[in-house]
């Protein structure tokens, strides 16, 4: 009984931090995030994702899969 009200005040605890953090948070999408600390990262990652997609063509669908599921679907 104990372990079981232990359980449910941690869960209680965290799900309420995590409430909190939600509301404090204002995240927004910057191309320009990485001009100041790495300046050549969108060149970088554009030769990148061009030689891998000219290597394997299905790579170009597979990273935008990719996108789709870690930025849209919540």
């Amino acid at each position: 009984m104990a372990y079981r009200i232990s359980s449910i005040t941690s869960f209680v605890a965290i799900t309420l931090l995590l409430l909190g953090t939600i509301s404090i948070c204002d995240a927004q999408l910057s191309s320009s995030f990485y001009d100041s600390t790495c300046p050549n990262a969108l060149s970088t990652i554009r030769t990148v994702i061009r030689t891998s997609v000219s290597k394997e063509r299905r790579m170009a669908a597979s990273l935008i899969r990719l996108h789709f599921h870690d930025c849209f679907v919540q």
